[in-house]
């Protein structure tokens, strides 16, 4: 996938100073887990209209992703 190397180098840099990534995708999105920065943003890739777009409003021990939806 195109872009794939810099999406990871991104993480890779922000887990040292955010401790944890800040942008992922996939067809689901992760539960409360750790590994995820405060404010990462993750594209459902198989969402759909509200589903497709989240952040994480937990910790980077424990996400909470929650859906980002435009009025």
């Amino acid at each position: 996938m195109p872009g794939h190397n810099a999406l990871e180098q991104l993480n890779k840099e922000a887990e040292i100073e955010y401790n944890g990534k800040i942008l992922d995708y996939g067809k689901t999105v992760p539960g409360s887990v750790a590994g995820y920065a405060t404010g990462c943003i993750f594209i459902h890739t198989d969402g759909g209209d509200g589903t497709a777009l989240y952040v994480n409003e937990g910790t980077s021990s424990t996400a909470d992703f929650n859906a980002i939806t435009v009025a």
